[in-house]
């Protein structure tokens, strides 16, 4: 282990005050064959430096074989996906659990067919994915579609407690995930515990038969993904198990780092005794990149806690979608950076350079947002760059100081609409926050309208209205389509990420409170503090930053039968139970037990 203050055998070495000669003699042998020692390991380390990714210095991570090349694999291929025609696609996974150090330092992770992060699937609108899922690791997992709809695959969504039972050890599932004519930037990820936190996730890219226009419309050349996140050297379930305690008073414990794309860098010498690491220095990961040409770059904030921006200091950027392949309305700005883009929001945007620029050294500049950094922990460089390189050379540092043109995600509109929003036909308000009680231990817990989450054994899709217990939210949007107004009222000095699974929704009023609770209530005749609602131009998104002691107004319709999630993407938020569901059209009492999928996830959980 390796602590901020411990030191090095060697230095030990030499403070050590020694009279007798003999001591001395067999102190400076010991140095002797220590400095020997040191510099075949430094060759062998200085050859590990020319190579793409960080390498453990007790455990071997095959993943980081294939040198500058790895970084490739997130080159994305639409091509091969664009013109064929829709069918199924198999795919079989295999889940384990292995030591990984990707940042230098060790940790227990997840991994899909020896992969961390998990295969990035990419398939084209119409397809049908169908992975069969094998569990060799001790934890019971799920997996989550991020942003797919899933009409008429409730079932398929992933979520424990909700749609299924989770898959045990050695046991199999196997997923068929309709795809219908969605087209965007996705990703999975577990939805059973916190195993997010742990690594359990990858890309999920849905090219559009339409990519060949929008090329020619935005003329890029080639397509990227990025996965960009905190992490944890903690397991995740220690790092919630933090946040449980009465002691944490509701503070979330702070990331240890940032990956992109499951690699970055840490300097060994911040770890303190309070928290040792297996930490070996390795260099930082960098991209090669051709600056004459241009990117489209599909950005994903797969982290558990932490908002982020990011900035290409000498690049613009223009933004052309966010989450699930959405519109955003053009603008005219020059930007070189976006943010913030909260826990599961995505972007995709086009990168290029202007031609003086593209002699010049570049780096990707990603600041982790410090909204929920109410304790300090010295192990976070909470802003880090990562070098662009037009070859496979080593990076070099850079020596400028970038000015950063933000474009500011929270403003952003959607195209100007054929006709306006409908007015909604049901109406439902929430209060969501981080509460403490006597009852509850003292305990932080998620709230929303004073309930927290909790699975039941059997998932909600399986049984009936009248067994669900008290932790079950699920208010019935009716027997028919219906749009619906959601109210989502934050009583946080801090914000909120809510996704809900199976729509896209209108972002129709945000508002983020002056330091006080400056709430919305629709059946109040007052106006809403945030000015009038957009109903001409709104964004839609899957998931949705909700500001502290404000509130943000949604409305979707209410057309794809199920019951869908919907909860904070903070992890620890999450996990704590700021979480509900809607049920979406089946019976006001038996909602969907008496359904052939339902009678499949009740056989699955007595398997």
């Amino acid at each position: 282990m390796l602590g901020h203050d411990e030191k090095l055998p060697t230095e030990r070495w030499k403070k050590d005050n020694v009279g007798n000669r003999r001591l001395w003699i067999w102190t400076f042998t010991l140095s002797l064959i220590s400095l020997a020692t040191l510099f075949l390991w430094y060759r062998q380390w200085n050859t590990q430096l020319a190579t793409w990714g960080p390498i453990s210095s007790e455990h071997h991570d095959p993943s980081l074989e294939q040198g500058h090349e790895r970084y490739l694999k997130w080159l994305l291929h639409p091509e091969n996906h664009v013109s064929r025609d829709p069918g199924v696609r198999h795919f079989s996974w295999i889940i384990t659990k292995a030591t990984r150090a990707p940042n230098g330092v060790e940790k227990e992770v997840f991994l899909i067919n020896d992969q961390f992060p998990g295969p990035t699937i990419e398939a084209r609108s119409g397809d049908i994915l169908e992975i069969e899922v094998f569990n060799s690791a001790e934890e019971e997992i799920s997996f989550h579609w991020h942003g797919l709809h899933l009409r008429g695959a409730n079932a398929m969504d992933g979520p424990v407690g909700v749609t299924q039972c989770a898959i045990k050890q050695n046991g199999s599932f196997t997923y068929r995930v309709p795809i219908d004519e969605q087209a965007g930037t996705f990703w999975y990820h577990a939805h059973s515990e916190v195993q997010r936190a742990d690594g359990l996730y990858g890309g999920l890219i849905v090219h559009s038969p339409n990519e060949p226009l929008e090329n020619a419309t935005y003329q890029y050349d080639h397509e990227l993904l990025l996965l960009v996140g905190d992490w944890y050297h903690w397991p995740a379930e220690k790092v919630l198990g933090m946040f449980l305690r009465m002691t944490s008073v509701g503070v979330e414990p702070v990331p240890d780092s940032l990956l992109i794309n499951g690699l970055g860098h840490f300097d060994c010498s911040r770890a303190t005794h309070g928290h040792p690491v297996n930490c070996s220095e390795i260099t930082k990961p960098w991209l090669s990149l051709n600056k004459e040409l241009r990117y489209r770059l599909r950005l994903v904030n797969v982290g558990s806690l932490t908002g982020l921006s990011l900035t290409i200091p000498d690049a613009e950027l223009k933004f052309i979608k966010v989450d699930g392949g959405l519109p955003v309305a053009e603008t005219s700005d020059m930007v070189n950076s976006v943010g913030v883009l909260y826990p599961a929001e995505r972007v995709d945007l086009i990168v290029s350079w202007p031609e003086a620029m593209r002699d010049v050294e570049t780096e990707i500049i990603v600041a982790l947002d410090k909204e929920n950094f109410l304790h300090p922990n010295p192990a976070l460089t909470p802003v880090q760059s990562f070098h662009l390189s037009s070859d496979c050379s080593a990076p070099k540092p850079s020596k400028k100081v970038p000015e950063i043109l933000p474009f500011n995600l929270r403003m952003a509109k959607g195209p100007v609409l054929p006709s306006l929003i409908p007015e909604a036909d049901q109406f439902f308000m929430i209060w969501s926050s981080i509460t403490i009680l006597n009852r509850l231990g003292q305990v932080p817990h998620g709230m929303i309208n004073r309930t927290f989450w909790e699975p039941q054994d059997t998932p909600l899709i399986a049984t009936s209205r009248e067994s669900w217990n008290e932790h079950q939210l699920v208010p019935w949007t009716g027997a028919d389509p219906v749009w619906v107004e959601l109210t989502i009222n934050n009583l946080d000095s801090s914000g909120h990420p809510f996704h809900l699974h199976g729509f896209d929704f209108y972002i129709i009023g945000s508002h983020e409170g002056n330091g006080g609770w400056d709430y919305y209530n629709p059946w109040k005749l007052s106006p809403p503090r945030g000015g009038p609602f957009n109903t001409e131009n709104p964004l839609q998104k899957d998931t949705v930053y909700v500001p502290p002691w404000g509130y943000v107004v949604i409305r979707f319709l209410a057309d794809n039968a199920g019951i869908w999630r919907l909860h904070c993407h903070i992890l620890w938020h999450q996990g704590s139970g700021m979480a509900m569901a809607f049920q979406v059209l089946g019976d006001e009492t038996m909602a969907f037990s008496g359904e052939d999928f339902a009678k499949d996830a009740e056989q699955f959980c007595g398997a």
